[in-house]
């Protein structure tokens, strides 16, 4: 059975003048290995730091270091035939690198893997997201798009789940990477036209997601169009673009009144942070504690929203459209219900008037990107409004 034990906080002193930092190791035995994990908060002392410059060989110490290397190189282990050591190393947006040497029964050399952790807030959502991954990876939705392999959860922490994968960075770090050393636009209508088919995957798999009964889609739409209403009533821009969101959750109304509406499994909180890239060279579908059955334009909303705000802080006015079009092609040919263009604007734009009340929230958005991508995505015929927000 697994244990877990806490071994202490410490207070550590950063540099001269820097305020004390709270630093906690956490020990999870397991019958076939121990998990370690640091954490610390704080100004100060940086954990996930001095580890890194200790593996680089940088300068990352006083007093020698003895401890940081001694707790590195020395940390408990069970040394049984199926792993020989495992070691934990600093959350991040991803979440926690688990570094496990496994021995092999065939008398070949001992192999390393990594698998990756995500600590939940509830129990209930490490259950929902465990259950998903793994009926979501049985499914084998698409090639070019994979899901992690949920390997497990841990009976005393069951708000842990573990991944076999090793996820490198999330979809905007990659993108903004790419971007950085030369990379043209044609990578990301690629990787939108491979995100496109993978997304009309998950839709069309027949994964019942807990809860099983339908959202309430009608009242649930019409409370997220209310508060976004009311988030560009309260910014100091002109009412343009509030009167184009209006006509166009009104048009969406008609159309759904016209129409039956199916429902299917969604992801739920879809945008490119939900999706990484590995270092296997391979992007990964994250994170599906909120999957559900519900409407499948919210999916798309969310990540047609990022790629108008990242192509506006890095392409042109047109490269955002073009590449929501390419996206929008790519998962009607897969999909089993298709979406309009018209559809696809007004989720866009509802997703990003959600966003703007945590403008600040979401690394290099703030509220005058968030702003010119509703103009780009509601006020592409007509004159331009993100401009006009007054200071």
């Amino acid at each position: 059975m697994p244990l877990r034990n806490a071994l202490g906080n410490a207070s550590k002193h950063g540099n001269r003048g820097e305020p004390a930092k709270q630093v906690s190791v956490e020990l999870v035995v397991t019958g076939k290995g121990v998990f370690i994990a640091v954490a610390d908060e704080g100004a100060g002392f940086d954990v996930a730091r001095t580890l890194r410059r200790f593996l680089e060989q940088e300068s990352y110490f006083e007093n020698r270091g003895t401890g940081f290397r001694n707790f590195h190189g020395g940390s408990p282990a069970l040394e049984l035939p199926e792993i020989e050591s495992c070691r934990a190393y600093a959350s991040d947006d991803c979440g926690i690198r688990y570094v496990v040497r496994v021995s092999r029964h065939d008398g070949q050399p001992a192999e390393t893997r990594i698998l990756t952790g995500r600590l939940h807030s509830t129990v209930a959502a490490a259950k929902a997201d465990f259950e998903a991954a793994t009926r979501l990876y049985d499914a084998r939705m698409a090639k070019d798009v994979l899901i992690p392999r949920a390997v497990a959860r841990l009976a005393r922490e069951p708000q842990l789940v573990l991944y076999d994968f090793d996820p490198w960075m999330n979809f905007w770090e990659y993108q903004s990477y790419r971007h950085s050393y030369g990379g043209s636009f044609r990578g990301l209508r690629h990787s939108a036209k491979s995100i496109g088919r993978a997304l009309a995957g998950l839709h069309r798999s027949e994964f019942v997601p807990r809860p099983a009964e339908p959202e309430l889609v009608e009242p649930r739409l019409g409370e997220m169009t209310l508060r976004a209403e009311r988030n560009l009533q309260s910014l100091p821009c002109e009412p343009t673009l509030l009167n184009h969101f209006r006509f166009s959750a009104q048009q969406v109304r008609r159309r759904e009144l016209e129409r039956q509406r199916t429902l299917t499994p969604i992801h739920g909180a879809f945008g490119w942070d939900c999706i990484q890239y590995g270092s296997d060279d391979r992007l990964y579908l994250y994170r599906f504690e909120r999957c559900r059955r519900s409407d499948t334009g919210l999916d798309l909303g969310g990540f047609a929203a990022d790629v108008l705000c990242f192509a506006l802080a890095n392409h042109d006015e047109a490269a955002g459209p073009q590449c929501c079009d390419i996206f929008l092609r790519s998962y009607n040919s897969r999909a089993e219900h298709p979406i309009s263009e018209d559809d696809l604007r007004f989720y866009s734009a509802l997703v990003l008037a959600e966003r703007l009340r945590d403008a600040g929230c979401r690394a290099g958005v703030g509220a005058r990107q968030l702003l010119g991508a509703l103009d780009a995505v509601l006020c592409c015929e007509g004159r331009g409004v993100a401009s006009e927000v007054r200071p």
